[in-house]
C-alpha cells in the first residue's frame, strides 16, 4: 500500500527533489515559474515560423492574426524557430507582445495579449480542438445517463452506493470539463491577472480537476478493500486517500495563491496524470486478482463488484501504457506543446473514465439504462435531421443568392423549419422509439395489455394462469409460479397456484405457508440482488427462498395492506440478463392490478351470495304473510270486527293489502330507507294488534334524524315477527313489542335498532328461530364485513333483539 502511494507521488516527489538540489548546488531559491502563456496560434517552422492554426476569439486573433502569416520578431526581437516563439509567449503571460508579421508580401504590427493556458484544454488545431468537444459531449451524456439509472437502486444497495459515487466524481470531471471547452470555445482562454471571468474559469478548473482526482481514489478504494480485507489489511485503505489530498491541496492553493514555491498549477497536470494512471492500473490489477474469489452461479453473491474479467485486463493495459508514457515523454514538467502530446493527454483523459462502464456494470444492469439510451437516440435522431435540414437549406440559399443569403431570406427560412419541425417531430419521434425498440419496451407492452385484459376474467383460476404466463413471456424468466388467494370469502385458505416452466426443486404449496407470514407482514419486494431488495427478511428466510431458485418475490397486496397472493419468479432464461428496476416496478404494478382484480372478484361473489340472501329473505317474508295460518287468523280477525267495528276491520284490510304491496315493492332491492322498513312493520303490527286484541301493545321511539338512513330489507321487520311469534304469542295473557332506533350511544355512524318484547323469553338451548334471523345475519355480514352485527339475548322481562348498523 506505502508503495502504491509513493509511486503514484513519484513526478511530485521528483520536483520537489529537482527543486530542493537546485537550492542545495546553486544556493539561489528557484524564481517562480509563471502560468504558461497563451496567443491562440499553434507556432510550427514552415519556410519560417507560421501560424498553423489560430483559435477562434483568442487575443491573436482579435488583434487579427490568420492562419498562414509568418512569424518575424516578438517585440522587435528577431524568432528563428517555432520553439523560440513558444518559449517567449509561454513567459509572457499578461503582458502585450508586438508581433512582426508576413502576410504574403504585406508586413504588419499586430499587438497581441497573452492570457494563460486553459489547464487540461488544448486549443492546438482545428481537428484536435472539435474531436475533444464531442468525445466529451459523448462522454458526459452517457455518464449522466448512467447516474441516472444507478441513482434510484443507491438507497437499498451498498454496492449501487458505491457506484453512485464514482460515476458522480467521473461525471464532475467530464462535464466540467465539457463546460470549459465550450466556454473557452465561446469566450477565449481565460484571461491573466485577476478577473471575474477569470476566476469563474479557475472556479470550473478546480471542481473539474476535483472530480478527476477523487474519481481514482474511489476506484482504487473499491477495489483495494475487498482484496485487503481478505488478509486484514483493510484498514490501510484509508491511506489511499493521501495522494489525491496532496494532489487536490497543491491544486487548490497554486490556483488560490498563484503558485505552491516555484510551482503553477499548470505544474500539476503530469503529475496528476501519472496518478491516475497508477491508481487504475493498481484497481484493474487488484480486480483481476481477486476475480477468482467471485461466486458464480444463481446466488453470484460477492462481497465486491465482480466486473469483466477481459475489460479490466484492457484498463490495465492501457493504464500501465498510459503510466510510461506520461513519465518518459512527457517527464515531470508542466508542459504539453504539440499536437500529438495534447491528443494524448486528451485521449488518455477519457479512456481513464473507461473503468465507470465496468464498475456500472452490475449495477447498471438492474436499471433502466436502454430505456434513457433509447429516448436519447430519439432525441438524438431528430437533433440530427434538423441539423441537416439547416445545412442542406443553407446551401440552397447561398445557391439562390450568389451575394450571401438576406436577412429576409434567412427568417423566412428559420419560420420554414420552425414549422416543418412541428409537424415532423412527432411522427420522426415515432419512428425513432419502433427501431430503437429493446426487448425491455416489447415486455413492457405485453404486460401493459395483460393489464387492460384482467378486467375480463372472471375467475381467480384464469386470472392466476394468465398472470404467469404473461410474466413468464414478457420478462423471459426460466421458471414463475403465482399464488392468489380463492375470491370466495368462506374460503379463504384455498390457494389458487399457476405455474410457468417449473424447475425443480419447485416452489410448492408448502414452502408457501412457511415464508407466507414473513412476506406478508414484511409487504415489500424481496430480490435475490442487493441492488433490487427491499424486504427486510431474515437470513433462513432468504437462503430457502434462493434453494428454491427464486429470484423475485412480490407480495400481492391490497390498497388497504391486505395480502391476497404471492409472485415468485426466478432467474432470466437468457444469460448474463439480470432483473432491473423498471421490471420490478412492473411487477409492482401488475400485482395492485391483480390485488385489484382478486377484490373485483370477491366483491362479485358477495353481490351474487347477496342476491341469493335476498330473494331468500323476500321468500322468506313472502311465506310469513301469505301462509295459510297467518291469512286465517288475518281474515278472521276481519270478520269478528265487521259485525262490531267495521272501521277497525277496514283499517286492517288496508294494512293488510297495504303490507303485501310493501313486500312486492321492495323485492329486488339490496338496501331500502328505515322509513320504508318502519312502515312495513307498523302495517304488520297493526294487523296483529287486531288479532291480539288486548294481548299485545305497541310502542315506538324513533329519532327523526335517522329515518333515512339505509338498512337491509326485511331486516326490521323480521325481527318484530320473531318477537310477536316466538315472544308474545307463546304467552299467556301476550304482551308488549317496543321497537326502537337512533344513533347508537357509542358512536354517532352507527344506527341503533332494538326491538324488545315482553314475551315467553329465549327458546330453549338446541332450539332455532327458523332462517329469519339467520337470513339478516348473513346479509349484514355480506354488506358490511364486521361494521354490522345482530345480537338477540335475553332482558329483564322478555328477549331484546339489537341491530346495529353503519350510518354512511
Amino acid at each position: 500500500m506505502l508503495s502504491l502511494i509513493a509511486l503514484a507521488l513519484l513526478p511530485l516527489v521528483s520536483l520537489g527533489l529537482e527543486w530542493a538540489e537546485y537550492r542545495r548546488t546553486i544556493g539561489l531559491p528557484l524564481a517562480d515559474t509563471p502560468a504558461l502563456g497563451f496567443d491562440g496560434v499553434r507556432w510550427v517552422d514552415d519556410d519560417g515560423v507560421r501560424a498553423a492554426y489560430v483559435m477562434p476569439r483568442s487575443s491573436a486573433e482579435r488583434a487579427g492574426v490568420e492562419v498562414g502569416d509568418v512569424l518575424v520578431t516578438i517585440d522587435w526581437g528577431r524568432i528563428e524557430n517555432a520553439e523560440d516563439a513558444d518559449r517567449q509567449i509561454e513567459r509572457a503571460t499578461g503582458n502585450v507582445l508586438t508581433y512582426q508579421l508576413e502576410r504574403g508580401d504585406t508586413p504588419l504590427a499586430l499587438d497581441v495579449r497573452i492570457d494563460r493556458f486553459p489547464t487540461f484544454l488544448y486549443p492546438l488545431s482545428r481537428g484536435l480542438w472539435a474531436s475533444a468537444a464531442w468525445a466529451f459531449g459523448v462522454v458526459a451524456f452517457l455518464h449522466l445517463l448512467a447516474y441516472l439509472t444507478v441513482a434510484p437502486l443507491a438507497p437499498r444497495s451498498a454496492r449501487a452506493s458505491r457506484a453512485r459515487w464514482l460515476i458522480g466524481a467521473a461525471l464532475i470531471w467530464v462535464g466540467v470539463n465539457l463546460g470549459r471547452i465550450i466556454w473557452v470555445a465561446a469566450l477565449g482562454p481565460p484571461p491573466a491577472g485577476p478577473s471575474l471571468r477569470g476566476a469563474v474559469f479557475d472556479v470550473l478548473t478546480l471542481v473539474a480537476l476535483g472530480g478527476w482526482i477523487v474519481y481514482p481514489a474511489l476506484l482504487a478504494s473499491q477495489s483495494l478493500r475487498f482484496r485487503t480485507a481478505r488478509v486484514g489489511l483493510g484498514r490501510w485503505v484509508r491511506l489511499l486517500a493521501i495522494p489525491p489530498a496532496i494532489l487536490g491541496t497543491g491544486v487548490l492553493l497554486a490556483t488560490l495563491m498563484g503558485r505552491v514555491g516555484p510551482l503553477p498549477p499548470d505544474a500539476f497536470a503530469v503529475p496528476i496524470l501519472f496518478y491516475v494512471c497508477v491508481y487504475l492500473a493498481a484497481s484493474m490489477g487488484a480486480l483481476l486478482v481477486s476475480r477468482s474469489a467471485a461466486l458464480s452461479g444463481d446466488r453470484a453473491q460477492t462481497a465486491g463488484p465482480v466486473w469483466s474479467r477481459i475489460g479490466s485486463g484492457v484498463v490495465l493495459v492501457i493504464a500501465v501504457v498510459g503510466a510510461l508514457i506520461v513519465w518518459s515523454r512527457l517527464g515531470p514538467g508542466p508542459r504539453e506543446a504539440d499536437v500529438r502530446t495534447a491528443s494524448f493527454v486528451v485521449a488518455f483523459q477519457l479512456l481513464s473514465v473507461l473503468p465507470v462502464a465496468l464498475v456500472s456494470h452490475a449495477t447498471l444492469r438492474h436499471g433502466s439504462f436502454d430505456v434513457f439510451l433509447a429516448r436519447g437516440v430519439g432525441t438524438l435522431a431528430i437533433g440530427v435531421f434538423l441539423f441537416g435540414l439547416v445545412v442542406l437549406a443553407d446551401a440552397v440559399l447561398k445557391g439562390l443568392i450568389p451575394s450571401g443569403p438576406q436577412p429576409l431570406a434567412l427568417g423566412a427560412l428559420v419560420v420554414a423549419i420552425v414549422l416543418l419541425a412541428q409537424r415532423a417531430a412527432p411522427s420522426l419521434r415515432d419512428w425513432s422509439q419502433r427501431a430503437f425498440q429493446t426487448e425491455r419496451q416489447r415486455s413492457r407492452q405485453q404486460m401493459d395489455r395483460f393489464g387492460d385484459r384482467i378486467r375480463t376474467l372472471l375467475d381467480v383460476d384464469t386470472l392466476a394462469w394468465e398472470a404467469v404466463n404473461t410474466l413468464g413471456t414478457a420478462l423471459g424468466v426460466r421458471s414463475a409460479v403465482v399464488f392468489l388467494q380463492a375470491a370466495r370469502e368462506t374460503d379463504d385458505e384455498r390457494w389458487v397456484k399457476a405455474t410457468y416452466r417449473p424447475e425443480a426443486p419447485t416452489f410448492t404449496q408448502a414452502d408457501l405457508h412457511l415464508i407466507w407470514e414473513r412476506i406478508r407482514n414484511d409487504g415489500r419486494v424481496w430480490s435475490a440482488d442487493e441492488e433490487l431488495n427491499e424486504a427486510n427478511l431474515p437470513g433462513d428466510f432468504r437462503d430457502r427462498l434462493l434453494r428454491l431458485g427464486a429470484a423475485l418475490a412480490v407480495p400481492v397486496t391490497t390498497g388497504r395492506g391486505v395480502p391476497v397472493g404471492l409472485l415468485v419468479l426466478g432467474r432470466k432464461a437468457r444469460r448474463l440478463t439480470v432483473y432491473d428496476t423498471e421490471d420490478v416496478e412492473r411487477m409492482k404494478a401488475l400485482a395492485a392490478q391483480l390485488a385489484l382484480a382478486v377484490e373485483r372478484l370477491r366483491l362479485l361473489d358477495r353481490e351474487r351470495a347477496l342476491i341469493r340472501q335476498t330473494a331468500d329473505a323476500e321468500m322468506v317474508a313472502l311465506r310469513a304473510q301469505i301462509n295459510p295460518h297467518f291469512l286465517f287468523n288475518a281474515l278472521n280477525t276481519v270478520a269478528a270486527l265487521i259485525r262490531d267495528r267495521p272501521s277497525e276491520a277496514e283499517s286492517t284490510v288496508e294494512n293488510l293489502s297495504g303490507l303485501f304491496r310493501d313486500v312486492l315493492n321492495a323485492s329486488g332491492d339490496t338496501l331500502t330507507t328505515l322509513r320504508s322498513e318502519l312502515r312495513l312493520a307498523r302495517r304488520y303490527l297493526h294487523v296483529e294488534e287486531a288479532r291480539f286484541g288486548d294481548g299485545l301493545s305497541v310502542a315506538f321511539d324513533v329519532d327523526e334524524s335517522v329515518m333515512d338512513v339505509h338498512v337491509p330489507p326485511f331486516s326490521i321487520q323480521t325481527l318484530v315477527e320473531n318477537a310477536v311469534k316466538h315472544g308474545i304469542e307463546r304467552k299467556r295473557g301476550g304482551g308488549r313489542v317496543t321497537l326502537a332506533a337512533h344513533r347508537a350511544a357509542h358512536s354517532h355512524d352507527a344506527l341503533e335498532v332494538i326491538v324488545s318484547d315482553t314475551g315467553a323469553g329465549l327458546p330453549p338451548v338446541g332450539a332455532t328461530y327458523g332462517i329469519g334471523l339467520s337470513n339478516v345475519a348473513e346479509r349484514l355480514k355480506l354488506l358490511y364485513d364486521d361494521r354490522a352485527s345482530l345480537r338477540v339475548e335475553p332482558s329483564e322481562t322478555g328477549t331484546t333483539a339489537t341491530l346495529l348498523v353503519p350510518i354512511s
